[in-house]
């Protein structure tokens, strides 16, 4: 009998360690979730202020791309249809270049391609000592 009462009034004793130890993991998971949370929203802004602005300052009338609204009050599209109809003379050979950089980035890519396949397949046929 006294082995039992003895092994009860050691069992919480032995809990406490255990649960204080649990906790401090609960705590320390919470504290990662939350800070990944903010580093996240902070990413999420660092990253959408850009795109915001050169909506903002697509939709701008001629000559107020710096004002302190959060959107323009006089909001246009006028400036996208001078992009497509190539309206200014810095426009003139606008799709040709944009061509020419399309051509160039697949051009690009389809070589890269290329090597990196090719060296893949050589690597994995390669003989390594101890293995593959």
């Amino acid at each position: 009998m006294s082995t039992i009462a003895a092994d009860t009034a050691l069992a919480p004793a032995a809990a406490r360690p255990a649960e204080r130890m649990r906790r401090a993991a609960r705590r320390w998971r919470y504290l990662t979730n939350v800070g990944a949370a903010v580093l996240s929203a902070v990413l999420l802004v660092w990253t959408l202020t850009p795109i915001y602005n050169i909506i903002m300052v697509s939709f701008e009338a001629e000559g107020d791309v710096f004002s302190d609204h959060l959107w323009p009050p006089n909001a246009s599209a006028n400036s996208f249809w001078i992009v497509l109809s190539q309206g200014y003379w810095y426009l003139e050979y606008f799709w040709h270049q944009f061509g020419n950089s399309v051509y160039i980035a697949s051009m690009v890519t389809l070589l890269v391609l290329t090597i990196g396949s090719l060296t893949s397949f050589s690597v994995m046929r390669m003989r390594i000592r101890n293995g593959w």
